[in-house]
């Protein structure tokens, strides 16, 4: 398979990159003037204040500025810069890297929260403040991304990204926490004003060098935005998540754990027996401090008038015409409890997310559908679903979506195939009562069994494809080795660049596939090493025509060796023929009694490979599909992350015939090497710098790889968003 380039997005691919390096460019300077906002406001209040420990303490805060002052500005500026990178290399980014997730609200501290609330402040009030010139930007930014639409989230330089960057530059200045939250309120006021000049000014200059807009505005709070509640808050859903203990004496309703699975397709969870109970019908302690508070009130009231509403006759009619609603109502009307009513709260909001992602084909968004009087049956009963990834209703929601991203359309080959057990293993769940995980359980291990159980033939595939990466990365990890150690020879540079390029090239490939494969211990498996010195004495411009004659009768030996070597790892003759020729060229010199030196070889100007380069026989590539883009004479870019690609994730991957999806299913022991395999089970394999390559170039994108959590996310988000009652 060749990869392609986008020839007809490569004017505006060159123009959005064009304008994220000024904006990271422009990243200094756009501090310097947030601190100077923030050092005129402090002596403002300075001037101000009646109160001479407060003066003392704005001093002292307006003097630690000034001393951070270079810092800041060149943090910023590398903030800046990572955020851009991180969100250029996503498919459907949903949340810069500070935004919370759903699985680290159980672990805050009250302080923690309250952070998190200013900082959702501190967004909105800088997304407010810009949001005239925003809209316009962010269809000029989709236009330039060559998006059908317009993706708010697809804009890396949307407000909230810059604010995560303040945010996180703050985060490393030693100073008091009032002294940074002071400092952040400040320059976020200054912030939005400033984002509002660079937006109108950058919207006229891409108008003017001709880019058009995309697409029609989605709308913020209506279609398909995610649904808030008023009774989710930051704080009850940090509360939910807690492990808080339980009564002694309460009884079990649910008993399970994670635990390691032991490999044999049994259930992973400990008995019941064994656990503490998982939910108690009363309020817990954690809540009970939530009495006092008026929210609880507003809540209460709140379910009453819900519980009106659903008994007049439009209530009903419209709960009749859909049984999910009418569902969630009844169950609400049992909740006993705020725990219970909170934990229904997220499972809809969740399902609904979910059902609402456009990553998921229509089949997979109705069986999750189709699930959720289970999961809210579960939320009664186990609140260890929120706050455990690996509870198995969790898992199964990942398994089902995740595996899913392989289809592109319902019409996809294979996709069929992936939905006849889908459906026979969810319909039992959407049909019983649920008290216990254990029904997730089981049709958890049965789907995974039939997944995961590939046709005996697809499994060597695989197998022959990880073995051959093994030894390819076992024997160029190797060759490296031995390649530092050639280019540290002083008498290397001598030689005719085709010779040393073959030295460090093919034959070093030589040395350490003899190394590798030799089990008597000896100092130089086949004479492969000697081979290498006698080729540099050979190939050394020599003074004497008498000593040049000599050595020349040594090449036919030297020449069968050579060939041997290279056989042994199958090297193509087509790689090597520049190579022979100057051997060739040296023979016949030395025959002549001329000098080596004279040789035009000597000017010749082969370029040496990297050092770390990667070669593959062709069995080895055969095997595993590998695409070598080195020789297709692409040019590394520097690296991304060391964690941004993870055995798992799905990535779209620029093909001659389009984009195509695949799943990356194996990396290599030292990560030079990754294998992935779409749905089909169709095998490629990439360097690591290829893969880098591609994905600062384009030609890759990361698609995020777990739309449970992804819905989950926003259900975190959405609490905050409740938490300082505004919308955005």
């Amino acid at each position: 398979m060749k990869v392609t380039e986008p020839e007809h997005a490569q004017q505006y691919a060159d123009l959005f990159e064009a304008t994220i390096r000024q904006a990271v460019g422009g990243a200094r300077s756009l501090m310097a003037r947030l601190v100077a906002h923030v050092r005129g406001a402090l002596r403002s209040q300075e001037d101000e204040s009646r109160d001479r420990r407060e003066r003392d303490r704005l001093m002292h805060s307006r003097r630690q500025l000034n001393q951070f002052e270079t810092a800041l500005c060149e943090r910023f500026e590398e903030e800046l810069r990572n955020a851009f990178n991180r969100l250029s290399s996503v498919e459907r980014p949903t949340a810069a890297a500070s935004a919370l997730s759903f699985d680290r609200v159980g672990g805050l501290d009250a302080a923690e929260v309250r952070q998190h609330i200013e900082t959702a402040r501190a967004q909105h009030a800088v997304q407010a403040a810009a949001d005239a010139a925003l809209d316009e930007l962010n269809h000029l930014i989709c236009a330039l991304l060559d998006l059908p639409d317009v993706r708010l989230e697809r804009n890396p330089l949307r407000p909230a990204v810059y604010v995560d960057a303040v945010t996180a530059t703050l985060s490393h200045v030693p100073v008091p926490p009032a002294n940074r939250q002071s400092w952040m309120s400040m320059m976020c006021a200054a912030l939005g004003h400033e984002l509002d000049l660079y937006y109108h000014d950058l919207c006229a200059d891409l108008r003017d060098k001709g880019v058009g807009a995309a697409g029609t505005l989605l709308a913020r709070n209506a279609g398909k935005a995610a649904r808030d509640s008023g009774m989710l808050t930051l704080e009850k859903l940090r509360d939910l998540l807690a492990d808080a203990p339980r009564p002694a004496g309460a009884d079990s309703t649910l008993g399970f754990a994670p635990a390691e699975s032991a490999g044999d397709g049994q259930s992973v969870f400990a008995a019941p027996q064994d656990l503490p109970s998982a939910f108690s019908p009363t309020v817990p302690a954690a809540f009970e401090a939530l009495r006092d508070m008026r929210q609880v009130g507003q809540v209460a009231r709140r379910l009453q008038a819900r519980s009106q509403a659903a008994a007049t006759p439009q209530a009903s009619g419209a709960a009749a015409e859909d049984p999910r609603q009418a569902l969630r109502e009844r169950l609400r009307a049992a909740a006993q409890g705020l725990e219970q009513l909170l934990g229904l709260e997220v499972v809809e909001m969740m399902v609904d997310n979910i059902t609402r992602d456009g990553r998921l084909l229509g089949p997979i968004q109705h069986i999750v559908a189709q699930l959720e009087p289970a999961l809210l049956q579960l939320a009664l009963v186990d609140p260890r679903f929120f706050s455990h990834k690996q509870h198995p209703a969790r898992r199964l929601l990942h398994e089902i979506t995740h595996r899913s991203i392989a289809f592109e359309s319902v019409d996809s080959r294979g996709f069929s195939g992936f939905m006849e057990p889908l459906q026979e293993a969810v319909a039992p769940l959407a049909a019983q009562p649920i008290d216990t995980a254990e029904p997730f359980d089981r049709a958890l291990s049965q789907l995974v069994e039939f997944w995961d159980a590939p046709g005996g033939v697809e499994r060597r595939r695989l197998d022959r494809a990880v073995e051959a990466l093994k030894e390819a990365e076992q024997r160029n990890t190797l060759a490296a080795t031995i390649v530092a150690d050639l280019q540290s020879r002083p008498d290397l540079p001598q030689l005719a660049p085709a010779v040393q390029v073959f030295l460090c090239g093919p034959w070093a490939q030589v040395l350490a596939q003899a190394r590798i494969r030799d089990r008597s211990g000896a100092v130089d498996p086949d004479g492969y090493g000697q081979a290498a010195e006698d080729l540099i004495e050979l190939a050394l411009p020599t003074p004497g025509a008498r000593q040049q004659a000599a050595l020349a009768q040594r090449l036919p030996a030297l020449r069968h060796r050579l060939q041997d070597g290279l056989a042994s790892i199958a090297y193509p003759e087509a790689g090597s023929a520049e190579f022979f020729q100057v051997l060739t060229q040296l023979h016949q010199n030395g025959a002549a009694g001329a000098s080596a030196a004279a040789d035009p070889a000597f000017q010749a100007t082969t370029v040496m490979p990297p050092r770390d380069s990667v070669w593959l026989a062709p069995t080895e590539a055969l095997a595993s599909g590998f695409i070598d883009l080195e020789t297709l004479g692409r040019t590394p870019k520097a690296p991304v992350s060391p964690d941004t690609f993870q055995p798992g994730m799905w990535v779209m991957l620029l093909a001659e015939d389009g984009w195509t999806r695949t799943r990356l299913v194996w990396t290599s022991p030292g990560t030079t090497l990754l294998l992935f395999s779409d749905a089909l089970g169709y095998m490629q394999s990439l360097t690591r710098r290829a893969c880098d390559s591609m994905l600062a170039e384009g030609q890759m994108r990361i698609l995020s790889e777990d739309p449970v959590a992804d819905a989950l996310d926003a259900v975190a988000q959405s609490a905050i968003r409740n938490s300082v009652d505004i919308r955005f």
